[in-house]
Parts: structure tokens; sequence; C-alpha cells
């Protein structure tokens, strides 16, 4: 924050009587223009805004530099909310800078445009310079209030309302109304309320700011009450106060609260209204109601002239459908009725055939698109890397640069995150090296999530030292930042370092452990043999932390017992178990038993998961490789004769260069086979002499 921001009442106090910058023109002023090349000029620049066509914009501005008409303040406000509204905020302070004359409206705009574009510091200190010479009226309270808002400054808030009281400009609609919501955003509900309550001429707009603001701070039954004391009121809601109250009732899921606001809607005429059935279709969508999502978009389709559905309500058709033939149907639908070509409908049929396996049936969908946006680049995107193909999801990112730039897309958040996942699973250091760069140069490094999933790729990519150099330099750490370290210790073999972290974060205090930090490092301490601190963080977890422990936790205890090599305790842990055992459970005694050839323990564990997973057949080729590790072939054969077992052969996969070669076990018809093994050969011989056991590369 700036320094000119420390002492909000002075700031808010700061306005003489008298502002020192004139509102007329001076002596050296060009001769008034044409009054009627004055309001063309006025409605061309507004139709600018209105198509946001900036380029015309711009010509505009230039003949306004050459014939002078520049320097009117009228005029020169036009030209700045133009910038403004084009999302040009360089061009509008520029502008700004070199105007001879500027008015409250000057300063409000800049501000706005400030504020618009999240540049909050820069609008709060505009604010105070302009308040050493304009006094400012209700539309740069409000401005500011917009501001304090998104920051969620309440002193700034306060100093404002203070102001307004005494300047006598709280009597103003609008401006109470901005109060109210910039109360209700920084979650001073009670201060909101009361503020509406006391109001004589409370409208619409001002419950509809309380409601939604109960709805943000995750209290919508307190909103739904509201609603109804406005409607006691006598306050006839509108198209926003309708859905605004219609996202209340799907926070609160509850199907007689659904039947209630849609009772009302039908009672209130309000099939006529897109937004509101939009917001209805989302309403049932969302909470997995799909008869009713369906009976409301044929009112869409069939319910009154000229009424259409939104791209986004037709995506919401889908979120709700969890069967794969009922998404076909849609499709289908939407194909006989002419919904398609849509960007956004066909981003959600990506995402719900990918969301069923059907790769090759959402990439067909990618490829003829009229239209895409970066939502479907990072939509197939993460259609592969969801579907073990990493390695294409990659390709993809190359095509963005080519076919993409073509169409005005760039990458963003989402596709960076994506990215890095793919480079993750393949181990693509170099790709990640490139993203990296990419998130500073563009600014995205600075999202918690993104320098999350750096701290993944490196540690999977085997740079431990980089992970360790991303997390130590962030400014601000999440609990998913210390669950990322802790993983990245684990699956590099460093439990005592992923212990030492997880107790670091027990330390500092301010974030607490979740169960997936427990899940890390517990499974950090069963690759690395650390019983003893297993044991003590499991018996952290509802003590000290208050962590409810599941079936994942369980599951890593028996890991933890298994891999070292003390089944039997591992079997008293899980007969002991206040919960049925899953399969996950009896899967990692299986495993643990196959390494120490307890034949016994390892039929339980197998009798267990046939009643569990009958059909499945890993439990089998696991159970097999028991007996044949005790030299009982008898019961091998029974077994894979029983269930015509065939194991398939592990595969490795190696990138040179840009090209991915795979490697299965034991193949002998690669044309390069001599060399492979030569090399997978002298990768043993390093591997010992580094202290590598045996029993690893035997694994």
């Amino acid at each position: 924050m700036y320094s000119t921001h420390m002492n909000h009442p002075r700031i808010i106090s700061a306005s003489p009587p008298n502002p020192k910058i004139s509102l007329p023109l001076s002596q050296h002023s060009p001769p008034p223009a044409p009054s009627n090349i004055f309001a063309d000029t006025l409605v061309s620049l507004r139709r600018c805004v209105e198509n946001q066509d900036l380029k015309t914009g711009s010509s505009l501005h230039a003949q306004l530099l050459k014939s002078g008409l520049h320097t009117d303040v009228f005029i020169a406000n036009s030209v700045l909310n133009m910038y403004s509204k084009c999302d040009r905020i360089d061009n509008a302070r520029n502008l700004f800078d070199t105007m001879p004359h500027t008015t409250i409206v000057s300063w409000t705009t800049m501000m706005s445009a400030y504020h618009r574009s999240s540049h909050l510091d820069e609008a709060m200190l505009l604010f105070s310079r302009m308040v050493e010479h304009l006094n400012p009226n209700e539309f740069t309270l409000a401005v500011l209030l917009r501001a304090c808002a998104l920051r969620g400054d309440v002193n700034l808030i306060e100093a404002v309302h203070s102001h307004a009281i005494r300047s006598g400009l709280l009597s103003d609609s609008f401006l109470r109304n901005c109060l109210i919501d910039a109360y209700a955003k920084v979650g001073m509900l009670t201060t909101a309320e009361k503020l509406l309550l006391r109001l004589c001429g409370r409208d619409v707009v001002s419950w509809t700011c309380v409601v939604s603001g109960c709805i943000r701070s995750g209290d919508a039954e307190r909103g739904i009450a509201l609603f109804c004391r406005m409607q006691e009121d006598g306050v006839v809601p509108n198209d926003i106060a309708m859905v605004t109250v219609l996202q209340a009732c799907s926070e609160i899921s509850k199907y007689g609260i659904m039947q209630w606001i849609h009772g009302l809607v039908l009672k209130g005429n309000w099939w006529t209204s897109g937004i509101v059935l939009n917001s209805l279709i989302e309403m049932y969508s969302t909470n997995g109601y799909f008869n009713e999502t369906m009976r409301v978009f044929r009112c869409f389709c069939f319910g009154g002239e000229g009424l259409h559905p939104s791209p986004e309500t037709m995506a919401n058709l889908l979120h709700g459908c969890g069967r794969l033939k009922l998404g076909k149907e849609i499709h289908g639908y939407w194909i006989k009725h002419g919904f398609l070509p849509c960007t956004v409908a066909e981003n959600s049929l990506m995402n719900m055939y990918a969301a069923h396996g059907f790769v090759d049936s959402s990439l067909l969908i990618f490829r003829t698109m009229a239209k895409r946006d970066i939502v479907s680049w990072n939509t197939i995107m993460k259609c592969f890397v969801k579907n073990a193909q990493a390695v294409d999801a990659l390709r993809l990112l190359h095509e963005i640069h080519g076919e993409g730039l073509r169409e005005s897309v760039s990458p963003d958040f989402v596709t960076l995150l994506t990215s890095l996942e793919a480079c993750s699973e393949l181990a693509r250091i170099r790709e990640g090296w490139v993203l990296h760069g990419y998130s500073m140069k563009t600014g995205i490094l600075c999202d918690i999530f993104v320098q999350n999933a750096l701290i993944d790729m490196y540690a999977k990519s085997g740079r431990l030292d980089l992970a360790e150099c991303v997390f130590e330099e962030m400014h601000q750490r999440d609990v998913g930042s210390w669950n990322s370290m802790i993983t990245a210790y684990g699956v590099n073999g460093d439990g005592a370092s992923a212990v030492k972290v997880f107790k670091e974060l027990e330390r500092e205090g301010s974030k607490k452990p979740n169960a997936i930090t427990f899940t890390n490092a517990l499974s950090a301490c069963a690759h690395a043999g650390l019983v003893e601190e297993g044991f003590a963080i499991f018996h952290s977890m509802e003590k000290q932390c208050g962590v409810s422990r599941s079936m994942e936790h369980y599951a890593c205890m028996v890991d933890l017992l298994g891999r070292a090599g003390r089944v039997n305790e591992a079997m008293a842990f899980i007969e002991k178990m206040p919960m049925q055992p899953g399969s996950d459970i009896w899967g990692a005694l299986l495993s643990a038993c196959v390494v120490v050839g307890n034949v016994a323990v390892a039929e339980r564990a197998g009798e267990e998961l046939a009643a569990l997973e009958p059909g499945s057949s890993i439990w089998r080729i696991a159970l097999a490789n028991a007996y044949a590790a005790a030299g009982k072939w008898e019961k091998v054969a029974e077994l894979r004769g029983a269930g015509r077992l065939r194991k398939e052969g592990g595969w490795s996969s190696v990138n040179v260069e840009g090209s991915e070669f795979d490697f299965f076990a034991g193949d002998t018809r690669h044309p390069e086979r001599a060399m492979i093994y030569d090399v997978v050969e002298c990768l043993k011989f390093h591997m010992r002499d580094d202290g590598v056991s045996d029993l690893i590369l035997l694994a």
C-alpha cells in the first residue's frame, strides 16, 4: 500500500472547499467547436465504447489532436472513457497526464479504469492526489468503495462512510447502495444489514447487495431469509435479485428449497427472463437433478418467442449429466435443433466425453470446431493428461504457438498448470524450464497454484534442488505448498527431510496440516522405512491436529509396516482398525507379502480381495507372484488357469531430443535390444556403486 493510504480519515477529509483545478477553459484555449461536430464526436466515441472498437476510437483521437479539439474538457473526458472501457489503461493514463484541464469526471474516469484493471493501489493513490484539488462526488466515492471492497480495506470503507455523512452525499441512493455492497463484500454483513434497515428509501438493489454478500460469506440461509423479508417490505425482485437467490438455493442444496424458488419463478412469471432460467438450470444441474434440468431447458426452447438459452446454460446441461448415454442424447438434441456450433457448449461436450474415457471423441470435436478459445485448448489438454496421454497434451501446447496464435489464443493460467502436470508425469525437465520462464515473463509465477505445480514438476523430474528453490522463494504459502514439498522429498526417497518439513509446518502454525498432508508424510515414511516416525505422525492426527483418519491413512500405515517386512504386525494393525478394511488396505498387505514371501498372510489378503473385487485380475496376479516366490508352482498354475491371467509386461519411456522411446521388460524383438540391455547393465553397475540395494535393482 502506498504511504498516502496509511491515514484513511485524513485522505477523505483533505478536500478544500474550492478546487485548485479550474473547470472553464483558459484564455489560450481554441475557439468552441461547432455544436454539430462536437455532438457527432461524442456520439462516435460512445459507439466505440459500446462496440469495443479501439481502432476507430484511436483514429478519432488522432483527428481530434490534429484539429485541436482534444483540449476541450468534455471531448477529452470522452476519449479518456473510451480508452478506459476498451481496457487500454496505458493510453488512458498518458492522455490523463497530458490533459490541460481536468474535472472531477476526469479523475473519476481514471480511477475507474484502474479499478476495472485491478490496479487498486494506483486507484487509491490517484484519489489521494485528487482530494488535494477537488471535492469527491458520489461517483468518485462509489469507485473508491469498489476498490476498497476488492482490497478488503474495512478502515477506508468506514472513512468513506463518515465522509459521505458529513458531506450530505449519503442521501444519494446510488452511493448508499455502493456502501452497503462494500460492507457486504468485506464480510461485515451485520453492518450492511443495519445500514440497509435504517434507510427509508431502500430498493431492490440495496437488498440484493446484502443477499449477495451473505452468499459470498457462506451464509446462504441468511441470504434467503433477507430475500423473503425484502418481499414482505413490498419490494418486487428484479432479474438480478432472482438470480442471486437462485444461487443461494443452489448453495444450500436442499430439494425442498429448490422447489420453493422454482414455484416462485412460476408464480412471478419469470419464464420470460433468460438469465433467470439460466440460473434455474444451473441450480438443478449443479446439484445433480438432471430431470428437472431438462424440464426447464425445454421451457427455454418452447416457452416463448425470442427466448434462447445462453451458451453457459447449454454447458450446464452436461454438468449435471453423469451418464454417457444421456450426454450423447443431449449432443444429438443440440445438433438436431441447431444449437451447434457453439464454443462453450462444444467445450463442455469435450469435457463430458473425456470424463468417460472417450478421448478420440473429444479430439474429434476439438478438431472440427468452427471457433476455438483458450478454454477449448485447455479442455482437450486436460483430457489427454487425465487419460494418461501427457505426450499429446504437450504436443498441443506447441500447437498453441502456431495454430493457436492465428486464432488469437494465448496460453493462460490453466494452460500452464495443465502443461506442468504433463511435464510432471513425463519428467520433462526441459519443457518445465520453458514453462517456468514463461510464468516469470507473464507474471503468472506469482500464483501459489503455479508455484506448487513447479515444485511437483521439478521433484518428479529428479531436480529436488530446484523444487527447494521454488519453495524457499515463495512469498506466501498455502497448505498445498507444504504438501507439495513433503511429496517432493517423499518421491525422491528422502523421508527424513519430508518429516522435517512436516514438523516445520506444525511449528509455523499459520497453516494447519490437512488430510492430504498426513497422507503425503506417511507415504514418505513408508518409502524411506521410517516406521517410528510414521507412527508418531499417525498418532498426532486426531489428538493434536484434529484431522480424522480415513481409509487412505490406514492403507499408508499398512504399507509402512509391510515395506519394513513387518507383515504380521500389519495384519494385527488391520484387525484393530475401527472401520471395515477396503481393497486398498488388503492390496497393500498383499504387495508386502510378495516381497517377504509370507504365503499365509497373502492368502488371507487374497480371500478378502476376492470378496471385495471379484472381477479384478490385479490381486490374482499379486497372489500368484507370492506363490511363485515360495515355489508353490501348482498354486500358481491353478490361480492363473482359473482366472485366465495374463500379466502385462512393465514398460518405461525416455525422451531424447524431442523423440519418445518406449521400452518393455523382457523385450526380444527390438532391433537395438543388445545395445539397450548393455546400457541397462551399465546403469545397474553405477547404481550399485552409489549404494542402491540389489532388492531395488531386481524390483
